[in-house]
């Protein structure tokens, strides 16, 4: 059929173009039809994305020419697309679980991944498939507001899908979260986008944590469980989203090619086709991408079962309240770092010149902080001061909260924008940090200076509410 020669057509165009770039133009001139519908055909038909495809057929073939060729692993990274071999080892591990050189060196096996070719096959399917979308389409993660904390806001989204009115808002949620309260760092080289503690701590004992406090009881589904019981999770998200409820996805961006934000590790499950066999993922947005449920995925599940108690809006506040500390003096994971520990470490690796290396992305290891740091905004203070106002029995808490405020200033008062990210960025080293003032030893040693003195600040902090925080 014509049909399938021009799928075939434009297989054999991807692999002669797998040493450049791919050109989805070209694709869609070969199969005469549009990229995207293309695109969505390829996903239903073979079970991963396009760009995944291309992707792995790359990394088969420099497995090739790795093990049989004496090429160096630069040579071989940059003859099929990668920038650095810093980027293609990085993916190469995520798909080989071991290196490129290590591969070599002991001439391991590589399973190669072998091009597609399409033929013509006919199955019956019982009954009719069934799509559905959940009836809330607001935006996830809205960066004009500020919400680029990504479970705050699922967490938000499930909960308006739930009944909720508007408080808790985002950022009562954020406060819950730890993740408008401490600021992170990770001293680990990473391509991975992440902002917040709930994204270093992500799990089923944060995520349960957080759920328990809005009062509700859930049901944590690993990538293992999800895939060795693939039909009963898929009836479940179909039950799910049958009762207009979302399920929260946690997962890892380089492991969802689509992705189609920069924050790293949660999203939502907002629909599902072909019964479910397809779900619906928001990422960002409105705007949704198609992921097909295998026998290997690699996400962990959450669905939100039964509400368990009655939580006003001050229970909420006084958990946030209690819990500032902790997540100001959480302890370093694996060179992972919160509070003001977070800020001593980024300052040490600014100066020691950690952002000389050009293969290290810079804002996946450096923006993303400056992000966070911009993110949190007057917090603490701010939680402590909504507090006194709710209940006139909590009114001490607005004198603490003038002390931080006093300790951590804002340009202006209840702004958001802290005097230290205003420092950052007259300094260049803010959100546009470049490399170019990160090589300059004078600039980097002012940016260190400004933050290991905001550290100190923030050690007063915690002493502070360590001493005067007595809560009911």
């Amino acid at each position: 059929m014509e049909s399938i020669d021009r799928l075939n057509r434009a297989i054999d165009y991807i692999e002669k173009n797998l040493r450049n770039d791919v050109c989805y133009d070209e694709i869609s001139k070969i199969t005469l039809s549009p990229i995207s519908a293309f695109q969505r055909f390829f996903c239903l038909t073979t079970g991963m994305a396009l760009s995944e495809y291309i992707r792995r057929r790359k990394l088969s073939c420099a497995a090739n020419d790795l093990l049989n060729k004496d090429d160096k692993i630069i040579d071989i990274a940059i003859k099929y697309g990668y920038d650095s071999a810093n980027a293609f080892s990085v993916a190469f591990k995520r798909i080989y679980n071991v290196s490129p050189s290590l591969a070599r060196e002991n001439k391991i096996k590589i399973e190669p991944f072998h091009r597609l070719h399409y033929t013509l096959s006919i199955t019956y399917i019982k009954g009719d498939a069934k799509m559905k979308r959940i009836t809330n389409n607001r935006p996830l993660l809205d960066g004009m507001k500020g919400h680029n904390f990504g479970l705050p806001d699922c967490v938000k989204f499930i909960l308006e899908c739930l009944g909720w009115n508007e408080r808790p808002n985002f950022w009562d949620i954020a406060a819950i979260t730890g993740d408008t309260v401490a600021q992170v760092y990770n001293a680990n080289p990473t391509n991975s986008c992440e902002y917040c503690v709930s994204g270093y701590l992500a799990g089923k004992e944060h995520i349960s944590y957080v759920f328990d406090v809005l009062g509700y009881d859930i049901e944590y589904v690993t990538a293992e469980q999800l895939n060795a019981n693939n039909e009963k999770y898929i009836a479940k998200i179909v039950d799910m989203i049958d009762k207009d409820i979302p399920v929260l996805v946690k997962t890892n961006l380089n492991d969802l090619p689509d992705w189609k934000s920069d924050v790293g590790t949660h999203c939502l499950i907002v629909g599902y086709d072909h019964s479910g066999q397809i779900v619906k993922l928001l990422f960002d947005g409105t705007e949704t991408v198609d992921c097909i449920l295998t026998s290997n995925n690699k996400m962990d599940l959450i669905f939100v079962g039964e509400k368990q108690r009655e939580v006003a809006l001050e229970d909420l506040y006084i958990e946030a309240v209690k819990k500032m500390v902790h997540w100001l003096t959480l302890p370093e994971r694996d060179g992972m770092y919160f509070g003001a520990a977070a800020f001593r470490k980024w300052a040490d690796d600014i100066e020691a010149g950690r952002y000389e290396n050009d293969d290290l992305p810079l804002w996946e290891n450096y923006g993303v902080y400056a992000c966070n740091l911009a993110t949190r905004g007057g917090f603490p203070e701010y939680i402590l001061m909504e507090h006194a106002k709710m209940n006139p029995a909590y009114s001490h808490l607005a004198v603490i909260g003038d002390k931080i405020q006093k300790l951590l200033p804002n340009e202006e008062y209840m702004s958001g924008r802290i005097m230290l990210w205003v420092h950052l960025d007259e300094l260049g080293g803010g959100l546009h940090a470049n490399r170019e003032t990160l090589c300059n030893k004078e600039k980097r040693a002012n940016i260190a200076v400004v933050l290991r003195e905001y550290a100190e600040r923030l050690d007063q902090v915690v002493g502070l509410l360590e001493k005067e925080l007595h809560m009911a």
